[in-house]
């Protein structure tokens, strides 16, 4: 038999018995908890006797027969007079006995071959006549259940252990209140060595899990296993038959099944065992299965209901019994064990116990989680004390970036049936501000619940606030006729209270940023914005929310230019942290204004710090939310492959719990999906974010994604269809700015294609027309390359030419790419000026990351070296030595380190190779080198 960590205890067990074989005897006693394996000891030692050709008495002392006299020496002596046995003696129900008074009596028709008073004789008869030929190993398994008869017997031969060949060896269950009688004590105290088994450790743990499932586990299986059973190795075999019973395997996946198992007969043994100890001991060990992880004396006793000395003595034995740390005092043993002593608590006392530890923790100074976690567990808390620990854990939570946490403790709080009014209302605001960062839908439906409830304008106005009206859909919720309502309050004749005028302008801001798809208010939006004045006040964050919501709304309906609303929003950002709570205002609706303006100077950094701030405080929507005007900003600038990556990420974060992605989101991932020419991905987006909601401008991009994947099958009169479509909710909503959605270029190139020349110039104008009103090169620019490329002849030309210069004013890499390509497509640019356009171009799409760009771009220059190759497009050799090196796979500082050049002179050889091999970049090299080794190149 193979004992894993028992190479010490073992040690100690041999050289006692090599002592005994030497003629000189001694007593050792072997203690551990329940379930360390001290019967497997003794058998182990058993064994070594056989091995040392030692003679062997044992006895197995048992509950069922301590009230028999001389039961345990009865058991030696019998072992004695049939020779060593070959396995361990267990409790003999039949061996004949004679009853001590108050015991069991001699069974009916036997007669006992030996009377008690001549059992310690022939038990010393036999201890002698062994000893004389030979060492004698005695083995008595938990002697603390043993009669009291047995023990003096044993007391007396141990006694005179020291002249004979002799080892005892008695083991103890360590804690059992029997333990403590007098007879056992005085024999344990005379004790020569005393081995301790404790239990197993990770590496134990792990080969006692390869010995059984004969393969090696792996970590995080093994982790749950110890985790479980504490190294226990009773509770470790009882886990490891059950997951065998389930037919699992020791692999990182079935971790967790192995931390939810429960083995009824384990469970009925540990609850068995709990239940045969002093009350004092249970009522400690119920306490500490209550508090858990937590270790406060203080508090554990009060909970136990124990003085100081009844509670130190409790801690001592459950200690000795393993289920405590005796140098930390924490909680030992694996959590099964603890588990099992939870649910052997009655349900109402349990649920008694936890409300008291939790004012007991939270009146001791831990923290408010701590003690809220008791609350958690309890059907419902009942008093004001234990809401206000909800509350304050809730609050904690928010602060360290945990909103799913706050809630959980907020719905707690909420079941307490005395929470009626403003404290439920309280409760409800509280809950909706903690859900707004993963459950919006959840967050605006408290928040109507709670408006009833509140007594006063101010407060109806504080709870209606605290909801972004950019997250939620208003005729889905009719948020907006709640907020109507509290607005109306704000502004009733005779109201209750004196509101400030702040909430009533975050009111307003919100009022008009979810009407902003109703027609019939927006022009009362427009005549607002303009009452403003061009300078209008920005000194508080409800002044700043309004101008946010209304420069919007002039925005949309091309009502005002980007030169009038980008400064002042603007101006609006500037005097505003960045941070996640801009998102549960209308203040994106700037960061909006100002990406279609192309003034995105600045707001890169202010988004990476509240996308950072975001991401420490846990919030989810507010982290989506914020990567979508990332995005935005991006695309504004061009750079199309980042904006990209933005839209991808925050759609992985985008939980359904939140009803999917905001509908600006959306409106701004299928816008960045149909810039980077991929209209299946803006699909995709619609149709699984917001398809089902009466959205016109999403409805609108629905169309143009539809329109263009039309095109692209070469179907010009259905992608026209949708793109007036989409044109026409577009004027529906009086929405005209043509940075929202280009339809009218968009229908314009369809009619070309079709051949409707005068449809088709009518639409171009149009949009050049809105476009220049707005102001923004980017706009501007777009317009114009649609025009440039209907009208015929040299015309088409001079308005291409027009597109680019007012590109080169703007930011946008992307469009401007655009734009030069089509100039150096059309017919009647010059060979040379196509050329340096191309490059240009190319150069441009690298930048940007517009890979379908520069492919189109490549294969042109592939077209136009075809016809004329010249000297000027072929590799130099500074370039081809660049090339080749980069190809094998060196990289652009170990290139400039062996040729002994710059880096930037590095980066412009392969810019100046990827345009001239016509391959949008370094992946591409190998091959196009390869195909350029006939001359090619």
């Amino acid at each position: 038999m193979v004992l894993l960590e028992r190479r010490t205890e073992l040690a100690k067990a041999a050289a006692a018995l090599r002592q005994a074989v030497s003629g000189s005897g001694s007593l050792l006693v072997v203690r551990g908890p329940l379930g360390t394996g001290k019967s497997s000891f003794l058998e182990a030692l058993a064994q070594l006797a056989q091995e040392e050709r030692a003679g062997l008495l044992r006895a197995q002392a048992s509950a069922a027969e301590e009230g028999l006299a001389f039961g345990v020496v009865r058991q030696l002596a019998d072992s004695g007079r049939c020779g060593v046995p070959a396995g361990p003696t267990r409790p003999r129900a039949t061996t004949v006995m004679v009853a001590k008074p108050g015991g069991k009596a001699t069974a009916p028709g036997q007669v006992p071959r030996t009377t008690p008073e001549h059992t310690p004789k022939e038990l010393m008869s036999v201890l002698g006549t062994v000893s004389a030929d030979r060492a004698l190993l005695v083995l008595v398994d938990d002697l603390h259940m043993a009669d009291t008869e047995s023990l003096r017997a044993l007391a007396r031969e141990v006694a005179r252990r020291h002249s004979r060949r002799l080892l005892f060896v008695f083991s103890v269950l360590s804690g059992d209140v029997r333990a403590e009688r007098p007879a056992v004590k005085s024999l344990l105290g005379t004790a020569d060595r005393t081995a301790v088994l404790s239990a197993l450790g990770p590496t134990g743990t792990r080969s006692l899990i390869g010995d059984a499932f004969g393969t090696t586990a792996e970590e995080e299986f093994a982790g749950a296993l110890y985790e479980r059973s504490g190294g226990n190795p009773l509770v470790t075999r009882s886990l490891m038959d059950e997951v065998r019973f389930r037919g699992l395997s020791p692999t990182a996946a079935n971790a967790g099944a192995v931390r939810a198992l429960r083995p009824d007969h384990l469970y009925q043994r540990l609850a068995g065992f709990l239940r045969s100890q002093p009350d004092h001991v249970r009522r400690t060990a119920n306490a500490l299965a209550v508090l858990g992880r937590t270790v406060d004396p203080p508090v554990t006793a009060r909970l136990a209901g124990l003085d100081t000395h009844r509670y130190a003595e409790a801690v001592r034995v459950l200690g000795l019994l393993g289920f405590l740390d005796e140098r930390s005092g924490a909680r030992a043993g694996g959590t099964l064990l603890w588990d099992a002593l939870a649910d052997s608590i009655p349900t109402e006392e349990l649920t008694a116990m936890r409300s008291m530890a939790a004012e007991l923790l939270h009146r001791a100074g831990h923290p408010a989680e701590a003690a809220a976690e008791q609350l958690l567990s309890v059907p419902a808390p009942h008093t004001p004390e234990a809401v206000r620990i909800l509350r304050e854990a809730a609050d904690g939570a928010l602060r360290w970036g945990a909103p799913r946490d706050a809630a959980r403790h907020l719905r707690q709080a909420l079941r307490d049936s005395s929470a009626v009014g403003s404290v439920r209302a309280g409760l409800l605001t509280d809950l909706a501000s903690a859900e707004r960062s993963f459950a919006t839908v959840s967050a605006v439906r408290h928040v109507a619940e709670a408006l009833p409830l509140l007594d006063t304008a101010r407060d109806r106005a504080d709870a209606v606030t605290r909801l972004g009206p950019l997250l939620m859909e208003p005729a889905e919720f009719t948020i907006d006729s709640l907020m109507r309502d509290v607005a109306d309050g704000l502004d009733a004749p005779g109201a209750d209270d004196t509101v400030p005028s702040e909430p009533a302008l975050r009111l307003e801001a919100r009022r008009y940023a979810l009407s902003a798809h109703d027609p019939s208010s927006i022009p009362g939006a427009v005549r607002r914005f303009k009452e403003l004045g061009p300078r209008p006040p920005l000194r508080t964050s409800g002044e700043r929310e309004l101008v946010a919501s209304l420069a919007h709304t002039a925005f949309v309906t091309n009502s005002a230019s980007a030169g009038q609303l980008a400064p002042l929003c603007a101006q609006l950002l500037e005097r505003e942290r960045p941070g996640p709570e801009h998102v549960h205002t209308t203040l994106p609706l700037a960061v909006n204004v100002l990406a279609a303006a192309g003034r995105t100077a600045g707001m890169a950094d202010w988004l990476r710090v509240a996308g950072r701030r975001a991401h420490r405080q846990g919030g989810e929507v507010e982290s989506a939310f914020i990567r979508a005007e990332q995005a935005m900003i991006a695309l504004a600038a061009g750079n199309v492959a980042d904006a990209r990556q933005e839209m991808l990420r925050a759609d992985v974060l985008a939980d359904p719990e939140a009803s999917g992605l905001p509908a600006l989101c959306t409106a701004i991932f299928a816008t960045v999906a149909l810039h980077s020419e991929e209209p299946e991905l803006a699909e995709e987006f619609l149709t699984r974010h917001r398809l089902s909601h009466p959205n016109q401008y999403l409805a609108a991009l629905l169309h143009m994604a539809r329109g263009l994947l039309a095109a692209r099958r070469h179907e010009p009169r259905s992608a026209l269809t949708h793109f007036r479509t989409a044109g026409q909710r577009m004027e529906r909503i009086g929405w005209l700015n043509p940075v929202l959605l280009p339809w009218s270029s968009c229908a314009a190139l369809m009619h070309h294609r079709l051949g409707e020349h005068d449809q088709a110039l009518s639409a171009a104008r149009l949009e050049v027309e809105r476009a220049r009103e707005w102001g923004a090169p980017g706009a501007e620019g777009h317009a114009l390359v649609a025009l440039g490329r209907i009208l015929p002849g040299r015309r088409g030309a001079h308005v291409l030419e027009e597109a680019v210069a007012v590109l080169e004013r703007g930011t946008n890499s992307h469009e401007l790419c655009r734009a030069l390509y089509a100039l150096a497509s059309h017919g009647k640019t010059s060979r040379t000026r196509s050329t340096d356009t191309l490059k240009r171009a190319y150069d441009l799409g690298m930048e940007c990351g517009a890979d379908w760009m520069v492919r189109r771009i490549s294969a042109k220059l592939r077209r136009d070296r075809a016809g004329t190759e010249t000297e000027e497009s072929r590799l130099t050799r500074a370039e081809l030595r660049v090339a080749r090196l980069a190809a094998e796979g060196s990289s652009n500082t170990e290139i400039s380190e062996h040729l002994g050049i710059s880096s930037r002179m590095t980066e412009k050889h392969l810019t100046n190779c990827y345009r001239k091999l016509g391959i949008p970049g370094r992946r591409s090299l190998r091959e196009a080198l390869g195909n350029a080794a006939g001359g090619h190149t």
